[in-house]
């Protein structure tokens, strides 16, 4: 009786994108908490298991209101994040060409945009 080896994961062809940057997927490894800055928005950074990308996630909430959390995650280059601070976080997404964007506040969904947060 023979046995069979498993199908390998499926990987991204070279030159392919990696499928996070199609959908923000709950796989992102923490990198580096950044902490809060001076609006009370908690920032870390993400990597993706699969590509090594990094992801700057930027997570804001009124705990006094309903449907007020929201978060973003913008794709960043490796070399701007040993330097990157909390504060700096919210206007380097805002300097992004897109970034998710998703949260109670946006009913639940997830979307891409581009511009200011918030």
């Amino acid at each position: 009786m023979a046995i069979e080896a498993p199908e390998p994961a499926e990987q991204p062809e070279p030159g392919d994108p990696c499928r996070c940057t199609e959908t923000p997927h709950d796989r992102l490894q923490p990198h580096r908490e950044l902490g809060m800055d001076q609006r009370y928005g908690q920032v870390s950074l993400l990597t993706c298991p699969e590509c090594g990308q990094l992801w700057l996630r930027y997570h804001y909430e009124q705990e006094a209101f309903t449907a007020s959390g929201r978060w973003y995650l913008g794709a960043i280059p490796a070399q701007q994040a040993p330097g990157m601070t909390a504060e700096q976080a919210k206007a380097i997404l805002e300097g992004l060409s897109w970034y998710f964007y998703g949260g109670s506040f946006y009913d639940g969904r997830i979307g891409k945009a581009c511009g200011p947060i918030w």
